[in-house]
């Protein structure tokens, strides 16, 4: 049997807080755990999956908006296929992915922009804790796939706004308590 196909545009969002670097985070309920922006692509956007990437990214940090508080770059050599592996939404089902990886690069200040999302559906993550056990395991494992196909690692991920914020209204896991702390998407 064929496996099936799963076509993704994913959405990550590096910001620079304190001087650190780090990844922001979404809530993802059904799996009780933290993920990039992102989802399927749709029929009529196979022919640019841009078009993908910005419709997510307005779903999900809604009430932010496209062309007024940010705007989707492609993020080359990210990996674009892996699998067959089994999936979680699908029942198990034997599936191979496919994906198209973007930046997020905010238009505006991004702790204002920041500010109106809903502050426990976000998590800003430093990158030595993005990449490293035992984070993956309560993350979905994005972020080291990328980390592992880039050539300078999540290094090579445009940063989403030009100086380091101070302070920024979304939490922020700094350690790997602070991970376990917060506990995922636990609603």
């Amino acid at each position: 049997m064929n496996p099936r196909r799963s076509r993704l545009a994913y959405v990550v969002i590096r910001l620079a807080v304190g001087g650190r670097d780090c990844y922001l985070l979404r809530a993802h309920p059904k799996w009780g755990d933290w993920s990039l922006v992102g989802g399927h692509v749709e029929v009529d956007e196979l022919s640019d999956w841009a078009l993908a990437a910005r419709r997510e990214a307005e779903e999900e940090l809604e009430p932010l908006r496209y062309g007024q508080d940010f705007k989707v770059v492609p993020i080359q050599n990210g990996p674009r296929q892996w699998g067959p592996v089994d999936s979680r939404s699908a029942g198990g089902a034997s599936t191979v992915y496919e994906a198209e990886w973007f930046a997020l690069v905010f238009l505006r200040d991004p702790e204002v922009c920041l500010a109106r999302l809903p502050r426990d559906e976000f998590l800003l993550v430093d990158l030595e804790l993005a990449v490293h056990p035992p984070f993956d395991a309560k993350v979905a494992p994005l972020l080291a796939r990328l980390n592992q196909a880039l050539p300078n690692g999540l290094a090579s991920v445009p940063m989403a706004w030009t100086t380091s914020v101070d302070e920024t209204p979304v939490r922020h896991a700094a350690t790997t308590s602070a991970i376990c702390a917060v506990g995922g998407a636990s609603r």
